[in-house]
């Protein structure tokens, strides 16, 4: 049998939505969640016991206790590999700050591939690209920049982009998220709770929610439909988004070879703005 982090996230498993939210679980904090009761990983991924007997089962294992045996061998072979007993310590190297944190970023970026699994990726720009239903993009006090910067791109693939803004006119707009429309939510530690509101009333309004998050304990896995995570510590004092940030650039280079009339649309977008650049011109 393969290292079960290779079986885990092989492409070619045909998983259900809830044994790929186990199967993002165990990635997230890869192999910590697998290692306590079954319960324990149950509540972090936001499915029932059940779930997870199907998903072991389905891996090839006899039961939970098989399946945490072959993670304690896969761990204790990682833990004896060179690559890992050489690896430093997370600490910012006071010669050389700058280029040490760009080592470190590097090193955070392979780990949010090893988070990535196809198939979430796949349903994710299906959903982005069906212009039946609308996208909303929310985002807290750090990750707004993230839900913006997508918004932009989302607009020129696409129409019926908006965005979901923490003023005044948030229980407006969120009034009008329809069935199955899509609800992208930022949310990385701290968490913060009007993103935890956004989410809720997106789901009561039975919309798809789509939470970017870190790999930690985000109060809104359990109700998230598709989660993206990704590593944030950093060896400086603040967390870092770069690893999320090349997900939105990832999931937009995604959406860009997917959309077929995309020229059209530029093209179209790019007269508009010549136009009005020549009135503006003209006025002046």
């Amino acid at each position: 049998m393969p290292p079960l982090r290779d079986l885990i996230t092989d492409p070619g498993l045909d998983l259900t939505p809830s044994e790929r939210k186990v199967i993002r679980a165990l990635l997230d904090q890869y192999p910590r969640n697998g290692l306590g009761p079954m319960s324990r990983l149950a509540e972090h991924a936001g499915v029932s016991d059940p779930t997870i007997v199907r998903l072991v089962k389905k891996l090839g294992f006899g039961g939970y206790a098989e399946f945490q045996d072959a993670l304690l061998s896969d761990m204790d072979h990682r833990l004896r590999s060179p690559s890992t007993l050489l690896q430093p310590r997370s600490h910012l190297q006071k010669d050389d700050p700058w280029s040490h944190y760009l080592a470190e970023t590097h090193r955070s970026l392979v780990e949010t591939q090893a988070l990535t699994q196809p198939e979430d990726v796949r349903i994710l720009v299906e959903w982005l690209l069906d212009v039946r239903h609308q996208v909303h993009c929310f985002g807290g006090r750090f990750s707004s920049f993230l839900a913006n910067y997508l918004l932009n791109h989302l607009r020129l693939l696409r129409p019926g982009c908006f965005a979901l803004e923490d003023n005044a006119q948030l229980p407006d707009r969120l009034f009008d998220v329809q069935r199955q429309d899509v609800v992208l939510v930022f949310d990385y530690r701290r968490y913060q709770s009007q993103a935890l509101r956004v989410a809720s009333a997106a789901k009561n309004r039975y919309a798809r929610v789509v939470l970017f998050t870190d790999i930690y304990a985000s109060p809104l896995r359990e109700m998230a439909d598709l989660i993206i995570s990704a590593p944030v510590e950093s060896v400086s004092a603040f967390d870092s988004m770069v690893p999320a940030l090349a997900q939105i650039e990832a999931l937009i280079a995604c959406l860009t070879l997917r959309s077929p009339d995309l020229a059209d649309r530029l093209e179209g977008i790019d007269n508009l703005r010549s136009d009005f650049d020549t009135h503006l011109l003209e006025e002046k």
